[in-house]
C-alpha cells in the first residue's frame, strides 16, 4: 500500500522537534557536567551535584523522546505520533501549571503551541498519514473497497447472462375482439399466413382449353384468347 505523501506541518513540527531535541541533549550535557563541577565544592558540593545530575537526566530523557518523535515524524511512523500526542499533552498540562503559579509570558505561548499541536495532529489527513485511521485511510489511498453482497451477486449474474443468446418467444395468436376473423401474429421463423382468396373458399377460375390459371373476373384467357 502507497503511502500518502507527508503533510507540510508534519515537516515544520519534524524539524521544530528535532531542534528542540538536539538543543535539549545539548543543555542536559551542559548541565551533568557542572553538577560535577559544583560536587567538588565544599559543604553544598554534594547537594548541588545531585541536583545536576536529576535536572540533567530529566532534560536528557525528553530531550531523546523529541528526538525520536521528530524522526518518526519525518518517516510517518505511528509511534511517534502517539509520542507526539501524549508529550504534547503533559506540556500542555504544564502551561497551565505555569500559569497558576504566575509565569504568564511562557504559559500562554506553550498553551497556544501545545494546543495547536494537539489539534493539528488529531485532523484526518495527519492521522491517515499516520496510519491512525482504518475506512478513511483506505479512502484517502482510493484504494478499491469491496462491495456488499446483494452488489456483487447482482454483477456475477449480469456479467453471467452477458453473451448469451436470447431465447425467442413462440408466435402468438391474439384473438380479436369483433366476430371476423381471428388476428395472426407471426414469429420470427413462422410461414406466411394464408391470402384472404383462400381463407374465403374462392375458387380460382381455369382456361378449360389450355388449362392455365386466370386472374379473377377475366372474360377472355390471355394465352389462347378463348372466350369463357
Amino acid at each position: 500500500m502507497r503511502r500518502p505523501s507527508r503533510p507540510v506541518g508534519i515537516t515544520i513540527l519534524a524539524l521544530l522537534e528535532i531542534l528542540i531535541g538536539t538543543v535539549g541533549f545539548l543543555a542536559s550535557l551542559l548541565i551533568i557536567g557542572f553538577s560535577a563541577l559544583f560536587s567538588t565544592l565544599p559543604r553544598v558540593g554534594a547537594l548541588l551535584g545531585a541536583i545536576g545530575l536529576v535536572v540533567g537526566g530529566i532534560v536528557l530523557f525528553f530531550s531523546l523522546i523529541w528526538l525520536a518523535t521528530g524522526v518518526g515524524f519525518l518517516h510517518g511512523r505511528g509511534w511517534s505520533w502517539t509520542l507526539g500526542m501524549v508529550f504534547s499533552a503533559l506540556s500542555l498540562i504544564g502551561a497551565i501549571g505555569a500559569l497558576t503559579i504566575g509565569l504568564v509570558t511562557g504559559a500562554v505561548g506553550g498553551l497556544i503551541f501545545w494546543g495547536l499541536m494537539l489539534y493539528y495532529l488529531t485532523r484526518t489527513h495527519v492521522k491517515v498519514f499516520f496510519g491512525k485511521t482504518g475506512v478513511a485511510a483506505n479512502l484517502a489511498h482510493g484504494l478499491p473497497y469491496t462491495l456488499g453482497p446483494q452488489v456483487a451477486q447482482q454483477q456475477i449474474a449480469a456479467n453471467a447472462s452477458y453473451g448469451r443468446p436470447s431465447t425467442v418467444s413462440p408466435p402468438v395468436a391474439v384473438s380479436s375482439i369483433s366476430q371476423g376473423p381471428s388476428a395472426y401474429v407471426p414469429g420470427p421463423s413462422s410461414p406466411t399466413p394464408p391470402s384472404s382468396s383462400s381463407s374465403n373458399g374462392a375458387k380460382v377460375p381455369i382456361c378449360p382449353y389450355c388449362h392455365n390459371t386466370l386472374p379473377m373476373g377475366t372474360k377472355k384467357c390471355l394465352t389462347c384468347g378463348a372466350a369463357l
